[in-house]
């Protein structure tokens, strides 16, 4: 644990590497710092990433930004289960392959996801100079395939991470999303809705 870390009272659970080869093939590798990341933190990294992602293209002006929040409302659209497919859903795997062996050599998204007590987490993230808007919408939706693969025989965490992107969006029609604070705000009220705790 760094200095920061003690000072903002944060713990580092994982850190994330979202890699795009030349094929146009997307994975996910993570990487954990504790014994144990529990489900629900593969959803929370996911609604935290993504609320990034849509903050820096620049919600609501960004046409990728609004690309980004549609294609979560694509995905959340009916139940989610262990065979749904978020590229599919969102009409662009014509596009975009998600592989489960994540690509070794190519364009990657990485960061850092930290715990701050039990309700709050924190997210940093690194962009590469050389990544596309696209890559970047797609890259959330990469993290939520991920979500879903790590959750796929827990029907009651797929309900929950389901429930969590509806809220998301939910949040961001409401008219939540146009400051900073959206990035920690819009997820965490997104999933404790989404577990009855709001």
């Amino acid at each position: 644990m760094g200095i920061i870390d003690v000072i903002f009272g944060r713990t580092k659970i994982l850190e994330f590497a979202i890699t795009f080869d030349n094929k146009n093939n997307v994975g996910v590798n993570i990487s954990p710092f504790v014994p144990e990341i529990l489900g629900p933190d593969f959803i929370r990294l996911w609604a935290s990433y993504e609320a990034k992602i849509i903050y820096s293209l620049g919600f609501p002006k960004n046409m990728s930004a609004l690309m980004a929040l549609g294609s979560v409302g694509k995905v959340a659209g009916s139940d989610i289960n262990k065979k749904t497919n978020c590229f599919k859903r969102a009409k662009i795997d014509d596009v975009v392959n998600y592989v489960t062996d994540s690509p070794t050599v190519g364009t990657i998204f990485t960061g850092e996801f930290y715990a701050k007590g039990s309700f709050d987490r924190l997210i940093q993230t690194h962009f590469p100079i050389g990544g596309t808007e696209q890559q970047i919408v797609y890259s959330g939706l990469a993290l939520m395939q991920y979500a879903i693969n790590v959750n796929s025989e827990d029907k009651e965490a797929l309900k929950v991470l389901k429930d969590t992107a509806v809220n998301f969006v939910m949040l961001y029609e409401g008219g939540m999303g146009k400051s900073i604070s959206a990035i920690s705000e819009i997820p965490k009220y997104a999933y404790m809705k989404a577990i009855g705790l709001m």
